[in-house]
This record gives C-alpha cells, structure tokens and sequence, in this order.
C-alpha cells in the first residue's frame, strides 16, 4: 500500500500544472483554502505558463542563477523597465480589483508609502505611475504589517529593504500544511530587469519537494539575494 501512494504521488508531481494551486504538494501535507472572492484565492488560481521561459520586458528569454518551478502567465504590460520586483507584486494586486471588478478599492503608493487610490480613468497609466514612483521600501512603509509566520497568507509579502534604496519584494503565493502545523510555501518574484514573475524552486535543505520552509527561505535570500532583513507586509 506504502509503494502505491509514493507511486501516486510521483506520478501527480508529472501531471501539467496549469494554475498555481495544481502544483504538487509535498506528502501529507494539505493546501490552504481560503474564501472565494479573496486576493489569496485568486493568487492561488493565477495561471502558469506551459514552459518554465522567463521573458523581459523586450521579450527576450532571460539566462538566469533561478531554480524555477513555474513561471506566472501574466505578461508584462510595459514594454520599459518598470515591472520589476515591487512592482510586479502591485501588479497581482491591480489585476486582482480589475478581474473582480473592484477597481474603486484599488490603492496603490507614493515612494514613503502614502496611498494613492485609482480614480475613474486608464488603469494601465495608474498602474505606470505607481510603478514609477515607488519601490520595496514603498510597500515596507505603506502595507499592512504582519508579525507572526501564522499569520501569512497567499498574496503576502517578504519585503527586504532597509535603505530606502535598492530592495527585493518576494510574493507567497500559495501555503501547505501538515498535520503538526508545520507549513510550507510556494514564493515568487519578478526582478532586474523587469521580467515576468517566477515561482523558485527550494534547494536541498531549504524546504520539501520545492516548497520552502519560511526558514529556508530566508537562508535563500542570504545567499542569493542579500538585500537586507526580509519583513512581513500585507496589501
């Protein structure tokens, strides 16, 4: 019986995923629900490109240090070099208002984290705007603070900026749990220079199955990317 349900579980880890939430869960481990109309169940439903290809913002195939998972099927919208880290996570957020038909709630930053609402007008130059004058320490400063691991949810995130300057912003986009209440995550960033979001892929000893610990996660981020102490930050 053992073998059968390790061979069922390799043979779903082949299975195409098609939206975040098809990708495989570690063993005995159950996903997050979470309700229908929130912005974590609709990160959790965001659709995956067939290919683990990362475009720029030139559309050029990008050669990277990643280890990817799968990689977010949201082309960028800008053709200049603005969809990076933090704005690509303010990107989920607006096109989870437009989708949802919500775009009276949508709010945005100024660079020291004042809210910005969207008024009646074009979403894409509101959406440039933002992404123009605000960073990492953007959404440190004007986002929801979260203390505690239990706490996250899809859509949070890992904000890194201690400066004011050059940051990183890593969105979690899904969350497994075991029976122990030990929890697992699938975590996702778009980066320099503007390119499409990816999910990464832990390394040995920073997670299962390519899900990450919040520990390991933090081990990735010292070594590949040290942009400071990451922070926990909730639209």
């Amino acid at each position: 019986m053992k073998i059968l349900i390790i061979f069922l579980f390799f043979l779903i880890s082949f299975v195409k995923a098609e939206q975040v939430n098809d990708l495989p869960l570690p063993m005995d481990y159950e996903r997050l629900e979470f309700s229908e109309k929130s912005f974590s169940r609709w990160v959790q439903n965001m659709p995956l490109k067939d290919d683990k290809s990362i475009k720029s913002y030139v559309g050029q195939e990008l050669q990277s240090f990643y280890n990817v998972f799968a990689v977010i099927d949201l082309p960028l919208l800008f053709t200049s070099d603005l969809e990076q880290c933090a704005d690509y996570a303010m990107r989920l957020w607006a096109e989870y208002h437009k989708s949802t038909e919500k775009e009276e709630d949508l709010y945005l930053f100024n660079y020291n984290g004042s809210k910005k609402m969207f008024s009646s007008g074009d979403f894409e130059s509101f959406l440039r705007q933002a992404m123009a004058s605000s960073n990492s320490y953007s959404l440190k400063m004007g986002c929801t603070i979260i203390t505690y691991e239990q706490d996250l949810i899809p859509g949070d995130m890992l904000v890194q900026n201690e400066t004011g300057g050059i940051g990183h912003v890593s969105v979690i986009l899904d969350i497994c749990e075991n029976s122990a209440g030990k929890r697992l995550y699938l975590i996702g960033y778009s980066f320099m220079p503007a390119q499409e979001m990816h999910i990464e892929r832990a390394l040995q000893g920073m997670g299962e199955n390519g899900w990450f610990t919040l520990e390991g996660y933090n081990k990735y981020l010292d070594l590949i990317l040290p942009f400071g102490t990451p922070v926990f930050r909730r639209f």
